[in-house]
């Protein structure tokens, strides 16, 4: 046959294969006349437009030489039985075991069918084929390569594509630095780490200034400048938009509070020249160190926050002494006893009363929410900024507004309730509340709605929809706190108000303190000038409630006439 007479040279030299021209394949068997037949009826093989590189190797130690120099073989074409039965099964864990080479696809080709590997076998060494050197023609030689070839590059493609995958997750693609999961990851496996967590005042303000492309370029120069100066081991993240992380090994905490002012002065003084633009960066840096292991990043973010509300030196380390620890742990003190109190009908209206200053008579109540907790009646100062935190606000106005209207359904007085800035961003919030009027029979022009805001509501799409249809519904609607904060002249310049509270901080001294009653006497002017009447509250004294009254006020309301009180006087 004409395979007899075609003879091809031993490779002793191991040749360093270039993937990108030849599809690499090592034939290991003992039969010098398997490697003749092999590379015949391959020898014109072409797949994707690569034709095949053959190697061989002639035992078991032959081959582990030339695997352990070059392990990028597309195909093996693997013998069992050579120098002993296993040989070729010690081949192939050296591959998948000791290489860790999972891609390389495995034929295996026997003369002895006996010595067949078992099917656990070759699911655990993932043996691509296996074929008796008898039934293994031509043709059949030919099919079987190109199969394992579709199946190696198969594998190529999910493997790069997992790599870019995991590239995009693990770095950032403005910066190029680390991203957060690359952090979450580093902290498992580093041990006494310190964060540092810089976070670049106002940055929001660049963006809406200057465009997006600015603040690109200045987190571009920002990273730079952290990579260059954290020469000791560049573990580098950007987690949020405009916050970076360095991790640190093994550090004081002296140490990391002096690399920190290093920085800060650095990243503070530097001139960053953008385009046109010369722009400089303020920053607030909050670290955390071990033995604080548990929880760092979030231990580094709180100290961040505590940075932030200092005036100068903004660098704060976590502590468990930090203001900020104790705001939260009595947020969730109070979110839990909150939950609870709902649960058991332990929110109770307490009303105090409010009278008319002409004739000092009580003309309506103030509802006011209170929690009961273990035979304790706690006022809103206590759990109001928890149930913000936790999202409650709207399910308490709720259950306060049903509990007012069922006591003033045996009535004819006029009663308020205070409504959130939260409440009024609800959905429908106007209709549920003519729902409760409805079911008590309470006429909506009895209800005034006391608006506290926290936050502005005047551009707000959804407060002002229920702002306009609680009017048309015809409910009473004030301002409280007025003159401070969000509660000034320009909502009654943008709402349809009917009364403002004037806030106790220039009621309560009014009678000693000539700038409370400056303050007060300018509110009484632009009030009266719009029709909209007036309510002070703190009222604590006669000498109080007689400038009250001298001054025009219509209502007050205070200690002087009444504490709040489960039930009506």
């Amino acid at each position: 046959m004409i395979e007899n007479n075609l003879v091809f040279a031993n490779e002793k030299n191991v040749e360093v294969i270039d993937d990108d021209f030849f599809w690499s394949v090592l034939i290991i068997d003992d039969d010098p006349e398997v490697h003749t037949v092999t590379k015949l009826a391959l020898h014109d093989f072409q797949f994707d437009n690569k034709k095949l590189k053959l190697i061989s190797a002639y035992s078991e130690k032959e081959a582990i030489e030339i695997l352990q120099v070059n392990n990028s073989f597309v195909i093996i074409l693997l013998d069992i039985v050579m120098e002993t039965s296993n040989s070729g099964l010690n081949i192939v864990d050296f591959i998948r075991n000791k290489l860790n080479n999972k891609f390389t696809r495995i034929i295996i080709r026997t003369g002895q069918p006996g010595y067949a590997p078992e099917e656990d076998i070759i699911n655990e060494y993932d043996i691509n084929d296996y074929k008796e050197k008898t039934e293994l023609t031509s043709t059949k030689l030919y099919t079987t390569t190109r199969t394992a070839l579709a199946q190696y590059k198969h594998l190529d493609e999910l493997e790069k594509t997992k790599n870019e995958l995991y590239e995009n997750l693990i770095v950032d693609s403005i910066t190029k630095l680390y991203s957060r999961e690359k952090l979450y990851r580093d902290l498992k496996e580093y041990k006494k780490v310190g964060l540092i967590l810089i976070d670049i005042d106002s940055f929001s303000t660049i963006n809406n200034a200057y465009g997006y492309p600015i603040g690109d370029k200045i987190l571009k120069e920002v990273a730079k400048i952290l990579l260059k100066t954290n020469t000791i081991n560049n573990l580098v993240y950007r987690i949020e938009s405009d916050s970076f992380i360095i991790l640190l090994e093994n550090k004081t905490n002296d140490e990391l509070f002096e690399f920190s002012v290093k920085l800060k002065n650095i990243l503070v003084d530097e001139q960053y020249n953008i385009d046109d633009l010369t722009l400089r960066l303020n920053l607030s840096i909050g670290i955390s160190n071990y033995p604080y292991d548990m929880n760092l990043l979030q231990k580094a973010e709180i100290a961040l926050y505590a940075s932030r509300k200092k005036q100068d030196n903004k660098i704060e380390f976590y502590s468990e002494e930090l203001e900020i620890i104790k705001i939260i742990n009595n947020n969730l003190l109070w979110s839990k006893r909150l939950s609870k109190a709902i649960v058991l009908n332990n929110i109770k209206s307490y009303f105090q009363p409010i009278v008319e200053c002409k004739t000092k008579k009580i003309v309506k109540y103030e509802t006011l929410v209170r929690l009961v907790y273990e035979d304790e009646v706690y006022s809103p100062i206590h759990f109001l900024g928890a149930a913000r935190n936790a999202g409650l606000l709207t399910k308490i106005t709720k259950i306060v507004f049903e509990q007012a209207c069922e006591v003033f359904s045996s009535n004819d007085l006029d009663f308020s309730v205070n409504i959130t800035d939260h409440d009024l961003m609800e959905k429908d919030f106007s209709n549920t509340l003519d729902n409760f009027c409805k079911k008590y029979n309470i006429l909506n022009n009895r209800v005034s709605l006391e608006i506290l805001e926290e936050q502005s509501i005047n551009k707000n799409v959804q407060a002002q929809k229920n702002i306009r249809e609680l009017k048309e519904l015809g409910f009473l609607l004030s301002i409280d706190d007025f003159g401070v904060e969000y509660s000034n002249f320009s909502q009654l310049k943008s709402l349809d108000i009917d009364s403002v509270k004037i806030d106790g901080s220039f009621i309560k001294d009014i009678n000693l303190n000539q700038y409370s009653e400056y303050i007060t006497q300018s509110i009484l002017f632009y009030t009266k000038k719009i029709n909209v009447k007036t309510v002070a509250e703190f009222v604590h004294s006669k000498e109080v409630f007689d400038e009250v009254k001298n001054l025009g006020i219509n209502y007050a309301q205070g200690y002087y006439f009444g504490k709040p009180e489960s039930k009506l006087i």
